[in-house]
């Protein structure tokens, strides 16, 4: 319940206290449960407390809030799955190659319906906490724009994409590798996960299209 939880800090410091980082996993992950069960607004913290079996005061000295808490869980996602797709070799001359595995780990990630339920929470709530959306972008999608933004601004350097614009086709890139799998999942026009060899087929696509727009011309 929003009376529970002041508004949210426009950073939000998620680091957990030093002294006891496993009672900090504890709830995290009861958090997580009860923001996947309830979503963001009908979480309540005594619904986090008891599902992470803590008392209430010893949740609020890890996290003032429950936006504090989202937020936690977004880094945590952040640092343990999207930052490891992202741990390729951007020094790699093979661009398809690299596009490819790019496009298929990403659209495997986004379209687990943990995730789905994630992104339909935070945009249930934005218009009104425009701290959280911003935070959920910058740690997931924009995160990954920029940071594909890199890998194709040395492949241009090195003669092998025409790109003005690397952030602009970075997430031209993400929209085609995942937007026809996602956004039907996301609407619930369908609520099956894509198997491995649809998001295998969507992304050979994806790299065709790419490469033939940026591609440079042997």
């Amino acid at each position: 319940m929003l009376a529970e939880s002041p508004a949210p800090a426009k950073e939000p410091a998620t680091d957990p206290p030093a002294a006891d980082n496993a009672k900090c996993r504890q709830i995290v992950d009861g958090a997580r449960r009860v923001f996947l069960a309830h979503g963001f607004e009908g979480a309540s913290m005594n619904d986090i407390a008891k599902e992470a079996g803590v008392s209430k005061g010893t949740l609020y000295v890890y996290f003032e809030n429950k936006e504090r808490l989202f937020a936690a869980i977004v880094d945590e996602e952040r640092s343990s799955h999207v930052e490891r797709i992202f741990e390729f070799d951007y020094n790699s001359p093979d661009v398809e190659g690299t596009l490819l595995e790019l496009s298929a780990a990403i659209t495997a990630f986004i379209c687990q319906p943990r995730i789905i339920s994630a992104m339909r929470a935070v945009m249930g709530i934005t218009e009104r906490m425009p701290d959280i959306g911003a935070h959920f972008y910058n740690a997931g999608p924009g995160h990954s724009r920029k940071q594909l933004a890199k890998y194709l601004d040395l492949r241009v350097a090195a003669g092998q994409l025409a790109i003005e614009d690397t952030e602009l086709a970075a997430a031209q890139f993400l929209e085609m590798s995942h937007g026809p799998l996602l956004k039907p999942m996301f609407f619930m026009a369908n609520n099956t996960p894509p198997t491995k060899e649809r998001i295998r087929e969507v992304a050979q696509s994806a790299v065709r299209v790419f490469m033939a727009a940026y591609g440079v011309k042997k």
